[in-house]
């Protein structure tokens, strides 16, 4: 959930941020030479047309002139000197350079005005991104801690028991074949719990082990439930099936004949 949101969340704000704002621009740009230049560059000198397209170059040249695109803006200059007069070399190079700038910007669809409150919805997905790293980062530091040791000490984020201090393991809803499927992954440790100073000394307490939630918990409930129930179940935390004894008659042979 952690990857999913925050690759949604920088999803958003590079929409956001570069892709809508760089469309709006070749979009903008595809609507000027449609609009405006081409219209203008197959009337006569001295048209209205010429005129106002001219008018309308020197204002995006003037805001352009920050020389981060010299490509746009040298193109805009050989169309504003076609537009003004020139030969015929000049023209044909202002109608090839038309043609070559369709092919960059004649086929970019302009954003809608859905698109912007659109991508806050995957930008607000970076909050709860950071939140499941952030669980995450906890749950892992809390799985770290769950160990049962070579002598049978168990350690839980609740307290350390010795062996001694274990006195059985509930595995009532251990692979239950009813009720609650989240709760099949888990079982009860039932400790003495002296470390706890707000209850009486002996009072019992069940420690839950969850194997939903910790990866390879199954092995400690195997090893506490094999050690209490051996013959029910085994290490690994899969049950016994029970067997049947069954009588077999004694084979005795028969005298030999003499």
């Amino acid at each position: 959930m952690a990857i999913v949101c925050l690759v949604l969340g920088v999803w958003g704000v590079w929409d956001y941020v570069v892709a809508i704002p760089r469309a709006e621009m070749q979009a903008g740009r595809a609507r000027l030479l449609s609009e405006t230049i081409q219209p203008a560059l197959i009337t006569e000198m001295g048209s209205v047309e010429r005129d106002d397209a001219t008018v309308i170059l020197n204002v995006i040249i003037i805001e352009n002139d920050d020389g981060q695109d010299p490509q746009w803006v040298a193109s805009l200059e050989v169309f504003r000197s076609a537009l003004n007069g020139g030969g015929k070399e000049l023209r044909n190079e202002a109608q090839l350079l038309l043609e070559s700038e369709f092919a960059l910007y004649g086929n970019v669809t302009p954003p809608s005005k859905f698109d912007r409150p659109m991508q806050w919805l995957f930008i607000l997905c970076l909050p709860f991104g950071l939140y499941y790293l952030r669980k995450y980062a906890q749950m892992k530091k809390r799985a770290s801690i769950y160990c049962l040791d070579d002598e049978g000490t168990l350690s839980t984020p609740e307290g350390t028991w010795q062996s001694g201090e274990m006195a059985d393991i509930d595995m009532s809803r251990w692979i239950a074949k009813s009720g609650n499927a989240r709760s099949t992954w888990t079982a009860k440790v039932i400790v003495d719990d002296r470390q706890n100073p707000k209850l009486a000394i002996g009072c019992k307490q069940a420690v839950l082990l969850d194997d939903y939630i910790y990866n390879d918990m199954h092995l400690i409930i195997g090893a506490i439930a094999h050690r209490f129930y051996p013959d029910q179940w085994t290490p690994l935390a899969r049950r016994i099936k029970p067997t049947d004894d069954v009588d077999v008659e004694e084979y005795v042979p028969e005298a030999e004949e003499e």
